[in-house]
């Protein structure tokens, strides 16, 4: 019987609201949906599927996030076999942070969370310079270092500078403190020509490019390589994070 659903126009049933509960559940079975469109593609987090936090929780049925609400969406995405970066429960988020969705069975490598990096270049930038000398990779590598926001001979200006003490090489760092993108492979275009002329200008043996980002991003690393082998500069892609020890007063 028909009697008690709700019409509309001649008599054409109208859609039953969904509650809260509906909304929850219908949310989570369309994410599902959209991560198992990505097929067998590589895992990349600028690739995945994603929205703003503010129209998950419209989508939820609610007019503004809470604790209770994102810890419950973050159970039954994980439930799903769905993960997010951030992560849903990271007290960092706010409305407009955009979330990724990927597969759990096939995570992003190596992807961070925002509370493992800095929240602007300039941090970054200077902590690397601040901590130069204690840096693990600085200190196997022999580098010794130049400045900060280094004019290079054609006009670009690189983020770090520094030489090799042992193979006399000019060394450029690019930073970004969360992933790459195509502005940067631009930016990494420009450099490299920069850094070779500084070079010779030095009477160096050569020069090469240290890329460091917050996040990884395999397709956007092979084609700085394919710059790299264009421009003549080896060049090699690093990852930071960022942690910190809390220890007692004595």
């Amino acid at each position: 019987m028909l009697d008690d659903i709700p019409t509309v126009g001649e008599g054409k049933p109208v859609p039953a609201r969904l509650t809260r509960e509906g909304k929850l559940q219908r949310l989570v079975e369309e994410t599902r949906k959209r991560v198992d469109r990505e097929g067998d593609a590589t895992p990349n987090l600028k690739q995945s599927p994603n929205s703003y936090l503010r129209t998950l929780v419209q989508q939820a049925g609610y007019a503004r996030k809470s604790d209770k609400l994102l810890e419950e969406l973050d159970e039954r995405l994980d439930a799903a076999g769905i993960g997010t970066h951030p992560n849903l429960k990271d007290p960092s988020i706010g409305p407009d942070t955009r979330i990724f969705f990927f597969d759990l069975r096939r995570p992003i490598p190596k992807f961070q969370q925002p509370r493992q990096r800095f929240a602007e270049e300039k941090e970054l930038s200077r902590f690397v310079a601040l901590n130069w000398a204690a840096l693990p990779y600085i200190k196997k590598a022999g580098l010794r270092f130049r400045g900060r926001e280094f004019r290079l001979d054609g006009s670009a200006v690189i983020d770090l500078l520094a030489f090799d003490k042992k193979t006399d090489e000019l060394v450029g760092f690019e930073l970004k403190v969360a992933e790459g993108s195509d502005r940067m492979l631009g930016q990494v275009a420009r450099y490299m020509p920069c850094l070779v002329n500084q070079a010779k200008k030095e009477g160096r043996s050569g020069a090469r490019l240290i890329v460091i980002t917050g996040q990884p991003d395999p397709g956007l690393a092979s084609s700085v390589q394919d710059l790299a082998m264009r421009y003549g500069v080896k060049t090699e892609w690093l990852l930071y994070n960022v942690s910190i020890e809390l220890v007692a007063h004595e």
